[in-house]
């Protein structure tokens, strides 16, 4: 086979596309040459013969040597004749890419016949100047959750009354009815949900879902269960064939009603303002705020009775509340490890509470430190068994949920049923442990009640532990609880001494 020609036509003058795009030169003849000069010359045309841009078949590749440096946009091509030479390759732009391209369009049969064996040139991609706007970074994501427009349906089952805890999934489906114009991504949605670990004669379970990233307005919601392999069957409450016109409610002491229909035509509305079976929003706000001025109000009327002065021990009760709500806060984040930040904690409101309420009792308030004490533990005791059942009706701190009789209807804002009142009977532990130091408080007066302050929060500390194991959300440490329980132990026994002598 002979050897392949290292200058033939095709290397000189570029792959198909820029042969087409070249000129032809044509035999132009230039201007008679002067007298006196050769036959057959003619003086040169003063234009170039070649394009910008492409290399001339009558002149000779430049060389560098190996180790020098290119220009800037050149590229280095070291397959020429002489292994240590390079081929200046201009760069190219999108717009003469784009122009070449246009010119291959009416390219002759003889470059088509090469186009396969030379490899297709690469667009690039031109990006903008300036990077685009971001959103805007000033409100928090709590703040944007709050304000949001969001859907909150709502699908009622019938769990049986035997049988083993199940999951169940349903699909929630919509479309905006108000649109006006094209329809828009925004304007229908599908979701499901899947929950875990329903109890059987739980009775009527209501499982809701958040729909977010909509378009507000009017819209048509349809619930509808997914079946699952190897899952239990499960139908809709109440049943299709009951009576539309009957009213159906959850089970006493709750009065949440249930529609008789699954599919609702529903508005889109703000968190605060969404509707949930079973939760009542600003309950929580509400009876908090109720706890605290009650707590604050029957402290001075314990100072008040004992004939003390009412400015400093008042400001440090304050300091105290304040304190309260932050150790709330770092306690529910610590216990968390970081990763939520939208709830509190009541052992760290006691825990914050009790430092600053010790502190100002070493300080001096004004008064004996242990009528500081006696005046302070009923009022929080108190003022929590007020406020702790606002998060009964919002919904957090829930409860498991429970097939017996003594178990109260509730949410968590996501699955409603029967489940253990672990709130209430949080609230009724503070209650007790409140009133017992009260009564102490009057019988004895505010100077020898001290240890009485002690046993009655230690008392309710350990109340707490035994009640935290009927909460739903795992526990996040496993030495939380014995630790806690342990350390309350210790202050109940120290103080029911003191309080003996």
């Amino acid at each position: 086979m002979p050897p392949t020609k290292r200058n033939k036509r095709g290397n000189r003058r570029g792959n198909p596309a820029a042969r087409a795009a070249q000129q032809r030169p044509r035999p132009d003849v230039g201007p008679p040459a002067p007298p006196g000069a050769p036959s057959g010359s003619a003086v040169p045309p003063s234009g170039p013969a070649v394009p910008p841009g492409l290399t001339s078949t009558k002149k000779a590749a430049p060389v560098r040597a190996p180790g020098q440096d290119l220009s800037a946009g050149l590229t280095s091509a070291n397959n020429g004749p002489a292994r240590g030479a390079a081929r200046l390759i201009p760069p190219v732009t999108a717009s003469a890419v784009s122009a070449s391209t246009q010119a291959a369009a009416p390219a002759p049969d003889r470059s088509r016949r090469n186009a396969k064996s030379e490899a297709d040139p690469v667009l690039a991609v031109a990006e903008p100047e300036t990077p685009p706007a971001e959103g805007a970074d000033d409100v928090p994501k709590w703040a944007a959750k709050a304000v949001e427009e969001l859907l909150t349906p709502t699908y009622w089952l019938d769990p049986g009354e035997t049988g083993d805890p199940f999951s169940a999934t349903i699909r929630f489906s919509g479309r905006r009815t108000d649109v006006t114009g094209k329809a828009q991504p925004r304007d229908s949605f599908w979701q499901e949900e899947t929950v875990d670990g329903i109890i059987p004669g739980s009775g009527p379970v209501a499982i809701t879902a958040e729909v977010r990233g909509i378009n507000p307005g009017q819209w048509t919601v349809t619930a509808r269960s997914v079946a699952r392999v190897g899952g239990r069957p499960y139908r809709s409450y109440p049943p299709p064939e009951d009576d539309l016109a009957a009213v159906y409610r959850v089970p006493p002491p709750r009065r949440v009603g249930i529609p008789p229909e699954p599919d609702a035509t529903i508005h889109t509305s703000t968190l605060l303002r969404s509707k949930v079976p079973g939760i009542i929003r600003f309950a929580y706000a509400t009876l908090v705020g109720l706890g605290v001025l009650v707590g604050l109000g029957l402290e001075a009327l314990l100072l008040n009775h004992g004939h003390y002065s009412l400015f400093r021990p008042m400001l440090f009760s304050v300091i105290a509340i304040l304190a309260g709500v932050i150790g709330g806060k770092g306690w529910y984040v610590a216990v968390h490890r970081g990763k939520k930040f939208d709830g509190w904690c009541i052992q760290g409101f006691v825990a914050g509470a009790a430092v600053v309420v010790a502190a100002a009792a070493l300080a001096g308030p004004g008064l004996p430190a242990g009528a500081f004490l006696a005046a302070a533990a009923p009022a929080l005791l108190i003022g929590m068994a007020i406020g702790r059942p606002g998060c009964f009706w919002a919904g957090c701190c829930t409860g498991r949920p429970i097939a017996a009789r003594w178990g109260i209807w509730s949410s968590d804002r996501r699955l409603g049923c029967r489940r253990a009142p672990a709130q209430l009977l949080e609230a009724l532990s503070a209650l007790v442990s409140g009133g017992v130091v009260l009564v102490v408080v009057l019988i004895d007066g505010l100077a020898r009640s001290g240890p009485a302050a002690v046993v009655g929060l230690a008392a309710y500390t350990l109340a707490r532990q035994a009640i935290l194991g009927l909460r739903a959300e795992p526990r996040v440490w496993q030495y939380g609880r014995p630790v806690t329980a342990t350390i309350a132990a210790v202050a109940l026994i120290v103080g029911i001494v003191l309080l003996i002598k």
